[in-house]
């Protein structure tokens, strides 16, 4: 079924977009993540165990990896919208 001139339904061309944006997103995050996180963390003050604030950063880092996933994916979305729109304008003013 190489080319037999069917089209992929809207649904699914979006569920695609929102896919790679999520991936985008979520290793955008995990490259830079860290960094941030590092900037966040706040060593403990007068106790010697460092657990409350690993878990808080390590729970401020998953919530902005979902947060960054959501946001890739709405961009994502929104560039093969317009850049699928300026495609069809550009056939349409040569045809």
């Amino acid at each position: 079924m190489a080319n037999d001139g069917t089209t992929t339904s809207p649904a699914k061309r979006t569920a695609i977009e929102m896919g790679s944006g999520a991936l985008l997103g979520l290793v955008g995050w995990s490259l830079v993540g860290p960094a941030l996180i590092s900037l966040w963390y706040e060593p403990p003050s007068g106790s010697l165990s460092c657990g409350p604030s690993v878990e808080g950063a390590l729970s401020k880092f998953v919530v902005m990896q979902l947060i960054c996933a959501g946001v890739g994916g709405v961009m994502l979305i929104a560039l093969f919208f317009f850049g699928r729109r300026a495609v069809a304008n550009r056939r349409k003013a040569i045809a």
